[in-house]
C-alpha cells in the first residue's frame, strides 16, 4: 500500500470525505492511481471511474475551449463582451474584456448570487446582463461564478452552438474524454457519487449539478456542470504538460499565456483560468512556482507542474452530505507535499 492510499484511507476514517479517487502521472504514463472508501451514505465502494460533480473544475474546459477559439483566430482577449453579445451594449459589463473574465479581474460587484433572486434561465441571464460593476478595488482579484457564466455565453455564440456542445467538439473529442459530459445520462447513475442534501431541491443531488447557478441554467453552464472520471481528467494533465513542451493540444505559446501569472500584486495568483501556485494555495508546499491548477467546491482538484513533470488529481465528495465539511482543505495540501515527495521530479 502506498503512503498516498494509507493517508487517504485515513481520511476515510475521519470523516473528511466519504471516499475518492485519486491519479498522479507525468506525460508518459500514470504514476499512481486508486480509490478509498464509499460512494456515499449506504452505497458501494468508490472505484477508479467513479463519475464526480467537478463543480468549477467546469471553468478549466470553458477557458480550454475559448483557447482554442483564439487559435482559431475568432477571439482576442482584449475584445469586448459586447463585441460577442450585442444585448449588452450600453450595459456594465459590455465594455470588459475577455482578459478580465479569465483572470476574475473583471469589477464584478460583491453580493448575493444570481440563484437568490432568479427562478428560470433567462431571468438569470438577464440578471447578469444587467449586472452593476463596482468602483473600488479595480486593481484586485475577485473570483465569482458569474465571470465564467457569461464566457461560457461568448463561446457558445462564437460557434453559434450551444455551450455543452462547443465543449465536446472543441475539448473533450480532441483529448478521447468519452466519459465526460454535462448532464450524465441516467444509464450512469450507478457509477456516479452523491453530493448534498439540497435544501433548495428537498432531494439528495445525484447525477445533476450541485451549483445552483448551473442548475438553474439547466445543467449547462460556463461556471459548473461538467462530470468526469480520474481516467478521463489524467488527460487534461497530460495534455497541459505536453503543450507546455512542445506543443500539443494547445500550442506552446497558448499554453504559456494560459498560465503566466497575470495578476501579481493583485491578492490572488492567477492565470487565464487557472489558479497559481503560491503559498497557501491547495496545491500544498513543495509544488513549484510554475504549477497550476483548479478545485471544486464538491471536492475535487487537479495540479500540474511542468517544472516537476507530473500532475496530481484528487477527486472526492466532501460535501456529502453536508456542505459545511471542510476537512478536505488541509488533506488537500498533505495529499500534494506527498504527491510531490513521492513523484515530482527536479530540474
Amino acid at each position: 500500500m502506498s503512503k498516498i492510499q494509507k493517508y487517504l484511507e485515513s481520511c476515510v476514517g475521519q470523516g473528511v470525505f466519504p471516499g475518492a479517487s485519486w491519479a498522479i502521472g507525468n506525460s508518459s504514463a500514470i504514476l499512481e492511481k486508486g480509490s478509498v472508501g464509499l460512494l456515499g451514505n449506504g452505497l458501494g465502494p468508490v472505484k477508479e471511474d467513479t463519475i464526480y460533480d467537478m463543480a468549477s473544475i467546469t471553468k478549466i474546459f470553458t477557458a480550454l475551449a475559448l483557447m482554442k477559439q483564439f487559435e482559431d483566430g475568432l477571439i482576442r482577449l482584449v475584445d469586448s463582451v459586447e463585441y460577442f453579445l450585442p444585448s449588452y451594449k450600453d450595459c456594465p459589463l459590455g465594455k470588459v474584456n475577455i482578459f478580465a473574465l479569465l483572470t476574475h479581474t473583471a469589477p464584478f460587484m460583491e453580493g448575493p448570487p444570481l440563484y437568490r433572486h432568479v427562478k428560470t434561465r433567462k431571468e438569470l441571464l438577464e440578471a447578469l446582463r444587467l449586472s452593476k460593476l463596482r468602483a473600488d478595488n479595480l486593481e484586485k482579484v475577485f473570483y465569482t461564478c458569474e465571470a465564467f457564466i457569461l464566457l461560457g455565453q461568448i463561446i457558445s455564440a462564437i460557434d453559434a452552438s450551444s455551450l455543452d456542445e462547443v465543449i465536446r467538439r472543441r475539448v473533450l473529442e480532441p483529448l478521447g474524454m468519452k466519459e465526460t459530459c454535462f448532464n450524465p445520462p441516467a444509464s450512469l447513475i450507478e457509477r456516479i457519487a452523491p453530493t448534498e442534501e439540497c435544501q433548495i431541491r428537498g432531494r439528495l443531488i445525484r447525477g445533476e449539478v450541485h451549483d445552483e447557478n448551473a442548475w438553474i441554467m439547466g445543467g449547462v453552464s460556463g461556471n459548473a456542470g461538467i462530470f468526469s472520471c480520474a481516467p478521463d481528467m489524467t488527460r487534461i494533465g497530460v495534455a497541459m504538460l505536453d503543450s507546455l513542451k512542445n506543443g500539443a493540444f494547445l500550442n506552446k505559446a497558448t499554453a504559456e499565456l494560459m498560465t503566466r501569472n497575470h495578476t501579481p500584486g493583485m491578492g490572488e495568483n492567477r492565470g487565464l483560468c487557472w489558479v497559481i501556485a503560491g503559498p497557501g494555495y491547495s496545491c500544498g508546499d513543495l509544488i513549484s512556482p510554475a504549477g497550476f491548477g483548479h478545485t471544486g467546491f464538491t471536492g475535487t482538484c487537479l495540479w500540474i507542474d511542468p517544472e516537476r513533470k507530473f500532475y496530481g488529481l484528487l477527486l472526492s465528495n466532501r460535501i456529502h452530505p453536508r456542505r459545511d465539511n471542510t476537512k478536505l482543505f488541509r488533506t488537500r495540501n498533505i495529499f500534494y507535499n506527498l504527491a510531490v515527495l513521492e513523484y515530482g521530479e527536479s530540474n
